[in-house]
């Protein structure tokens, strides 16, 4: 008789460990799963289809083709401030500033890497963050932009970026440089010279070959050189180093090269040009986050369609509200080395530069895009600038409402966009202004239409957002619930009668909880399959219901242990919560402190 609490000391043990074992298996699985749901909350694509291109009613498209310089990994500071004996580092574009067009700060948004950046100037939207997934090199969902909607697009440039574009889009030209060339361990400004050099010999081979200069002299014709020469120099040798420097210099020398040559060759003053950068340079020689550094790049437009330059009084505005995609505020002061307070400035958002680019040449914006037009820049007429307006509108609702009639279609319970419902109205208000002439009026309401078109492209992005984080949230809560439940059950001492009343009626309670808990999986999943949701929306809903039903299932411990503790001495509930209070002060801690490795 004495030796009989052994085996069962035995038996009790080995009934912990397979417990223990069950629990690492379902830890994994229920990590693995939720991690998922990073993708569907964070990492959604915001591209849809299906939407109409919508044309500019332009008495005259401002220009017949268009020059896209970008200086990639070129940051506006750089570009803009003197050198050490007070020269500007980029006279030709100054000069530019200063006599031909209009300038700016572009912010970028992160992630401030190459593709994002380009994919944000010629397509006008936030890179698709499930991009990530392929490194940033190539197209898991494919998108409008402004080579789409060209007559002819032409580009030279790095093989990360030009083929983005190119590759698959019939009505282009184009080349770009071996991967072998992109060495850090030399000057890479060649680059650059190669870029330029590739479209002068285009030019030079036109004139003995007809059907390419015919392809030259159409319209809507969109040419593009990618001068990789900053970023490649920045992360080899830093951006303020000599050989970063001069690269700065270069990429000036070639705009206005690329300027000379453009006005020589078709003689006609109907090319437009834009200068600008995909992102900046960290002082480390890296990017990628939201630091100045990384978002602030320079933006230089002139030519056909482009304003000329207006002179300011400086005076220190206050701050409006109004925040840029990296949340930098309007109207920010220019820094007094810039030189440059007597001319006029205007910040865009990144993705602001594809509805100007598309509207210089008289273009649909590209379907996916969600820049506001910056008329600032344009040099048109009241009727075409809100109509130019109006299309920028049109364009970025209609994209609102394809996600609108997509999420209709698929929801038992919808709930549309309350701002947005009377659309239809305010768009006919918008074509009687115009046709009474009230320019002014119109431009109005189209650019708060356009603002409300924007919130509700957010609106239906984040749709499924309190769905989907309740249900990760109440996961993770039940995991560690049942977590606390295994420690309570086999390692604490409470009394043998505690686990006695909670196993009164063991099998009926559990059978019952684990039929109540199918039950409830099988209407969740019905109703999932009839909004057709994905399948991890399943796995994430299945996961929480079965924590919660294990809980559940425990109730009846749960209270006695409850109890028990209260009826425990004051000191001994104190103990327990200082010494967990200091187990999460020292958890933060360790978190806090861990490095940071920059890459």
């Amino acid at each position: 008789m004495a030796g009989r609490p052994r085996p069962q000391a035995h038996s009790s043990s080995a009934s912990t460990r397979r417990r223990e074992r069950w629990l690492v298996v379902l830890g994994i699985a229920l990590h693995a799963v939720y991690m998922l749901s990073i993708f569907d909350i964070y990492f959604k694509s915001p591209i849809v289809h299906g939407m109409a291109p919508v044309p500019p009613r332009l008495s005259a498209p401002p220009a017949k083709r268009l020059v896209l310089l970008v200086a990639d990994g070129l940051r506006a500071d750089k570009f803009f401030e003197p050198d050490e004996r007070g020269r500007y580092r980029a006279p030709f574009l100054r000069g530019v500033i200063e006599e031909k067009g209009r300038w700016g700060v572009s912010h970028a948004r992160p992630p401030t890497e190459s593709r994002p950046g380009h994919v944000a100037i010629i397509a006008g939207f936030y890179e698709d963050p499930s991009a990530v997934t392929k490194g940033w090199k190539a197209n898991p969902v494919e998108f409008d932009s402004v080579f789409n909607q060209s007559r002819h697009t032409i580009s030279f440039g790095s093989p990360d970026i030009v083929p983005i574009f190119c590759s698959s889009l019939p009505h282009s030209t184009w080349g770009s440089y071996p991967h072998e060339y992109e060495d850090f361990a030399t000057d890479a400004s060649f680059l650059d010279h190669w870029s330029f050099d590739q479209f002068e010999g285009l030019l030079n081979r036109s004139l003995d070959d007809v059907k390419l200069r015919q392809l030259l002299l159409q319209d809507k014709l969109v040419i593009f050189l990618h001068l990789l020469g900053c970023d490649s120099n920045g992360h080899a040798h830093r951006p303020y180093s000599s050989i970063y420097l001069n690269n700065v210099k270069v990429v000036d020398e070639i705009a206005e090269r690329m300027y000379n040559l453009m006005e020589s060759y078709f003689n006609d003053n109907q090319t437009a040009y834009v200068f600008t950068a995909d992102h900046g340079m960290s002082d480390k020689g890296s990017h990628g986050d939201g630091h100045p550094s990384n978002t602030d790049t320079p933006l230089v437009a002139w030519g056909a369609g482009i304003r000329s330059p207006k002179f300011l009084a400086y005076t220190d505005k206050p701050d409006d509200g109004f925040r840029f995609v990296d949340d930098h505020r309007h109207d920010m002061p220019t820094p007094q080395n810039w030189a440059l307070e007597g001319f006029e400035r205007v910040d865009v958002n990144q993705a602001d530069i594809a509805p100007l680019m598309a509207t210089l040449v008289g273009l649909s914006c590209p379907l996916n895009s969600v820049g506001n037009l910056p008329s600032h820049y344009l040099k048109l007429s009241k009727s075409d600038e809100v109509e130019a307006v109006l299309a920028n509108t049109k364009q970025i609702l209609n994209q609102f409402l394809q996600k609108s009639e997509q999420k209709q279609s698929s929801s038992l319970y919808f709930k549309p966009f309350k701002p947005l419902v009377n659309y239809s109205s305010v768009l006919d208000r918008i074509e009687d202004l115009i046709s009474a002439r009230d320019y002014k009026t119109a431009m109005k309401y189209s650019e708060e239409l356009r603002s409300m078109a924007l919130a509700g492209l957010h609106y239906f992005q984040t749709y499924d957002w309190f769905m989907l984080m309740t249900t990760i949230t109440l996961g993770y809560i039940g995991w560690m619930a049942n977590l606390i439940l295994h420690v309570l059950q086999s390692y604490t001492t409470f009394p043998a009668n505690l686990l006695k009343r909670t196993q009164v009626y063991p099998k009926n309670t559990s059978m019952k909880v684990y039929i109540g808990g199918c039950l409830f999986m099988g209407l969740s999943s019905i109703i999932l399959l009839l909004e057709k949701s994905p399948p991890l929306y399943h796995a994430y809903v299945f996961m929480t219901i079965f924590l919660w039903t294990r809980i559940v299932q425990n109730y009846e411990f749960m209270k006695s242990a409850w109890r028990e503790l209260f009826n425990m001495p004051f000191k001994y509930i104190m103990n327990l919560l200082i010494s967990s209070v200091a187990a999460l002060l020292i958890l933060e801690f360790l978190v806090r402190t861990q490095p940071v490795i920059d890459t």
